[in-house]
């Protein structure tokens, strides 16, 4: 099932939107949908991560227990891994 948005939008943005629907020969919902769904991934991706090392952070303060260098090497890898998919999703 679809929706129809109303987005207000300023003129360059609205300009640019149109001229890329043209030159790939799609409506202006399908590039936004092409373009916006990445971007959504990539921002859900980097909330969630804020939201574990808040979550860490708050758990080290009352405990004390913390994680190895390698272990935090190991979180940032695959943080940078996720991001990379996601980016190369948006290509």
């Amino acid at each position: 099932m679809s929706r129809q948005l109303n987005l207000r939008v300023d003129d360059e943005f609205a300009s640019q939107l149109e001229g890329l629907a043209k030159k790939m020969g799609r409506s202006m919902a399908s590039v936004l949908e092409t373009i916006g769904g990445p971007a959504l991934a990539a921002v859900e991706e980097d909330l969630q991560f804020e939201a574990d090392a808040l979550a860490a952070w708050e758990e080290y303060e009352l405990t004390g227990n913390h994680v190895s260098a390698e272990e935090l090497d190991s979180i940032f890898a695959s943080a940078l891994s996720r991001a990379q998919s996601v980016a190369d999703k948006s290509r």
